[in-house]
């Protein structure tokens, strides 16, 4: 159910929240005031407004977690294309220093760096994941080539391993979290806390109906609102716009030397 609404674009995880919950406080108010349970819960007025605090904490703190894993991948999603930026950079660097040599490398770096901002990255941002190691297979490839490894020095040849490595890993990181997502679980107690905070609220307003409502109104609000901007970068990439441009620049950079 959450991962239905999580892939139905920014406009469903926008309005979805807000029409559910909306409907779910209309229901509370007819429920408490105009329906046939009305005279069981007129009998219970008299609930201390403090009350509900107990309960808005709780969904508070939950609230507050769920945000947390949500800007903690979206914080890694963003490392992982510096990190990547970087190898390539380091590869880049050290194969114009060495020339004509180095030629096949650096080129085969700049197609990397072109297939992740063409295929890669778009894709990521459609919520799927484009995983073509051939870029990534013809860069190593370059750097292993006899021709090349003959007649490269040791140390240039370990510094651009090094920097394959960084490559490799950060591109790991980040289609690992292009899947990832918050535990169901996480999203089902925050959902449920905010949903027992509006009966909490309702409850201490049992008296008089459009104090109630008007209560409910600006809680739900907030609480919707919470929900649809957690909601928006739950997924990194197609969620919250990742930064490309350190790629963009080392092939920029590439393009210049």
């Amino acid at each position: 159910m959450f991962d239905l609404w999580l892939r139905s674009g920014s406009v469903g995880i926008i309005l979805l929240p807000f029409v559910v919950l909306y409907a779910i406080a209309a229901l509370i108010v007819w429920l408490t005031h105009q329906s046939p349970a009305r005279p069981y819960f007129a009998s219970c007025v008299g609930i201390p407004g403090p009350f509900f605090a107990s309960v808005a904490v709780l969904f508070g703190l939950f609230a507050a977690f769920l945000a947390n894993d949500v800007q903690r991948r979206d914080t890694e999603a963003q490392a992982a294309v510096l990190r990547e930026a970087d190898g390539v950079r380091t590869i880049l660097r050290i194969s114009e220093a060495l020339g004509e040599t180095a030629e096949p490398v650096r080129a085969a770096a700049v197609l990397y760096a072109q297939s992740v901002l063409d295929e890669e990255l778009p894709a990521m941002r459609r919520g799927a994941i484009a995983d073509d190691l051939a870029a990534l297979r013809n860069l190593g490839v370059a750097m292993l080539a006899p021709s090349f490894t003959a007649s490269a020095p040791q140390a240039a040849q370990t510094a651009l391993l090094d920097g394959l490595v960084e490559v490799r890993q950060a591109r790991l990181t980040r289609m690992t979290l292009a899947g990832d997502a918050s535990a169901p679980i996480n999203w089902l107690a925050t959902i449920m806390l905010g949903v027992f905070t509006q009966i909490a609220i309702a409850v201490v307003q049992l008296d008089k109906i459009r104090p109630q409502a008007l209560a409910l109104f600006v809680f739900t609000t907030a609480f919707a609102t919470t929900v649809a901007l957690i909601g928006l970068g739950e997924r990194p990439f197609s969620g919250r716009a990742i930064d490309d441009s350190p790629l963009r620049t080392a092939i920029v950079s590439a393009a210049r030397s």
